[in-house]
């Protein structure tokens, strides 16, 4: 992940980079659903992660960016797996604190590796 610019497309394999990343931000894991809709996850979709994990937030978030990651449902028109779109949709929650701090950690992480 660390070679990969904030427009570069994630997969599944960015998932635990993903979370920690999210984690490091301050995101708060009980607003996976909001993320999910705002990421291009259909409302269908969501409702079996959480009836399939009944409440459990880590696990269902942990679901949500996993389909994000592999782009089901609408992710493309939401602008794909990658961490623009994943600010995008942070910042339309108006969680815009948490979505700078992705931007910067991004941009640190490309610049270090570079």
């Amino acid at each position: 992940m660390a070679t990969r610019s904030s427009q570069t497309c994630l997969d599944i394999g960015d998932l635990i980079d993903v979370i920690d990343l999210l984690k490091k931000c301050g995101f708060q894991g009980t607003k996976w659903q909001e993320l999910g809709l705002r990421l291009g996850l259909l409302k269908t979709t969501l409702e079996a992660l959480e009836m399939k994990y009944r409440g459990d937030v880590y696990h269902c978030q942990t679901e949500c960016l996993s389909h994000w990651l592999r782009r089901v449902d609408n992710v493309d028109r939401r602008g794909g797996a990658n961490f623009n779109s994943l600010s995008d949709a942070l910042r339309s929650m108006n969680e815009t604190a948490v979505a700078e701090k992705l931007s910067e950690s991004t941009i640190t992480v490309c610049i270090t590796i570079v």
